[in-house]
Order: C-alpha cells, then structure tokens, then sequence
C-alpha cells in the first residue's frame, strides 16, 4: 500500500473474511470492505460469487477505478463490466486451481506469475517475474525478522522450537486431499522428547490431546516465528512456502507434493521437503537428518542468500507494471520496459 502511495496512486481495498485476512488488516490500519459473506458448500460457494460481483459491480461504479487487482476471481469480471483494467496475481499451477483459470483468466487484462509458472504461457497479457508472491511481503527490503518473538512464546534465551500447521483442507482443490494425521504429531513428539520444543497451529479446532502445544500468538508475528525455528512442518502450502522463503527448513506432506512449481523451485534449493502421505517415516527420517546437520543455521543461511540473490524484489516490478498500465501503454510495451529494468530488482551484493 505504501508503494502505490509513494506514487500517487489512490486505492481501495477490498477483503473475504477469511482465516485471519480481517484481523491482519485492523492490525496494521488498514481500511477494507468486506463485499459478501463467505459460501460454504458448492451453492454456498456460487451464492457468494454472485453476491461479490453484485457489490464490487455497486463498490466499483462510485469509486471508479482504472485498474482492479488482486487474486480474487471476481476481480477481472467486474473490471470488465465497469470498463477498468485488470491485473490477476497466482503463483499456483492451473492444474491445481482449475476453476480460478476458468473464473478469472478469459477476462483479465494482464495474468501476472512467479516465472516457475510461464510453462503455462497465456500469451502476451501472461507476465512472469523470477521471484515468489509472497516475497511482496516476506522480501528482505521489507521484513526483518525481530527476535523478540522469543519472549512471546515464553522460551527461554536458548531455548529451541519448532512449529507445525495443521490445515483445515477446506479449499475447494483440497478435496480428497490428506494432510498430517495424529499418529504423524506423535511420532515427532518423540523424535523432539528432549528438544527442539514444538509448537501446533491450526487453521480449525485443534484435537485436545495436543493443547499444550498450542501456538498462541498474534497473526502479525507469525512470520518472525517462522523466521526462528529449527523447522517447519505442515500441510499448508502457504506456509510451507512463507517458512523456506525465510530459510528455516520447510517440511511439507499432503497430496499436492511434486503438483506445485513454485515449492517445486524451492525444493531444488534445498529449502524445502516434500512427502508425499504414506512417506511419514522418510519425513521423520529427514528432520533428524536436518536437525543433526553440522553448521545447520550457515548451511541453511547459504542457501537461503543463493535463492534471494537470483530472485528479484517484486514490488517494484508490480508498481512499474502498474503505472505503465495507467499511462495507457501496450503489453507489448511494458513487458519491453519491465525486461530492461529487471537488472536493478535484484539485491545489490552482498546486501541479503
């Protein structure tokens, strides 16, 4: 939001009232409408599409914007019929969102994708920048993990800890999916009987035998949780990718696993773990391996500073892609301009 206001541009923010999205943006003053309640079940999930398109139609015709963003489904549509551009924002496989390709794609002005994903090609609207989504918040320029963190969760000054996400799985591509069962915790819990100490979040109720794991800390410090632990094991894909992009050891088992190209790079960089369900030994077996690492903070370091020195910051990526849109250049233009100015998105040496 700063970015836009650093260039004059005016904006509204429109928000689901999902998991902590609400929550996260009363903390840091955000002001938001929320267009709808959210649909649960198939005709649920249409009666809220139709609601959100009705009220951002309403929302749109007095605010009048000339470019609505965001990853919503609606947000194209509703461009479309209020005559304003659009810029649709995924880092997730199509093959893994089909109905978000089918809902939002065909009426976007410009697709905008981490480059793991440019395989898909949707032509000249399909710009891709070599980074991930969620360094728009976790990039270094702009998170600095505070280590104060620690008194939150009442550790002692060199105490270890560890954390696992339980997803609810609740996603519309999250049928039929399995994630981390009860015997998985328990078999951790004692692997982890001396240390590192762990902590449980979870995205529903979580079971009663594992409270006095609970991860109890405000949304907005999350992240610098993430940034400290030993490592992070989950059936979330979000957090999953949050955690390794901080450089903690990402350990991650669910259905999805080797479906995602974006974990997939983070993989490749040794960042993080995927396994598939049915593999929990194996997954055991390499958090012991990874915990018994010899300089395992450096070597995770190491490969934590190779991966943000490929990678550019993507804000000013989007911001430029933006104000270029407004001056009513061709997508042939901007990706033109976008291209020659990549070289300076990327951290100057020696500066992760």
């Amino acid at each position: 939001m700063a970015a836009l206001e650093r260039e004059g541009h005016a904006y509204r923010v429109f928000a689901r009232d999902k998991d902590i999205t609400l929550d996260l943006l009363d903390r840091y003053g955000i002001a938001y409408t929320v267009p709808g309640s959210i649909g649960v079940g198939r005709f649920g999930s249409f009666r809220e599409l139709v609601e959100r398109v009705i009220k951002l139609f309403s929302l749109g015709r007095s605010f009048k914007p000339r470019i609505i963003m965001g990853t919503s489904v609606n947000a194209a549509r509703v461009a479309r019929l209020i005559g304003a551009q659009s810029i649709i924002l995924n880092e997730d496989d199509a093959s893994y969102v089909p109905l978000f390709r089918w809902l939002a794609y065909p009426w976007a002005t410009a697709i905008v994708t981490p480059d793991a994903l440019s395989y898909e090609n949707y032509g000249m609207r399909h710009l891709t920048y070599p980074s991930y989504q969620k360094l728009f918040y976790l990039h270094p320029n702009r998170f600095v993990p505070d280590e104060s963190v620690r008194g939150d969760l009442c550790l002692a000054p060199s105490e270890r800890y560890a954390i696992v996400r339980l997803s609810a799985l609740r996603a519309h591509h999250d049928r039929n999916v399995v994630g981390i069962n009860r015997n998985l915790i328990f078999r951790l819990l004692e692997l982890l009987v001396d240390s590192p100490r762990l902590f449980i979040s979870s995205e529903g109720d979580l079971p009663r035998e594992f409270e006095p794991y609970s991860l109890k800390l405000p949304p907005e410090r999350i992240h610098h949780a993430l940034a400290f632990a030993d490592f992070f094991l989950g059936d979330s894909q979000s957090m999953t990718m949050e955690a390794a992009l901080l450089g903690t050891p990402s350990f991650r088992i669910n259905s999805f696993v080797g479906k995602i190209s974006v974990i997939g790079e983070l993989e490749k960089y040794g960042l993080a773990f995927g396994f598939n369900p049915g593999q929990e030994t194996m997954l055991l077996d390499e958090v012991e391996r990874c915990l018994a690492l010899e300089n395992r903070e450096a070597e995770f370091r190491f490969r934590w500073e190779k991966m943000i020195a490929e990678k550019i910051d993507p804000l000013p990526f989007l911001v430029t892609m933006i104000t270029m849109m407004l001056e009513g250049k061709s997508m042939g233009t901007i990706r033109t301009a976008l291209t020659e100015q990549m070289p300076s998105w990327y951290p100057k040496k020696g500066s992760a």
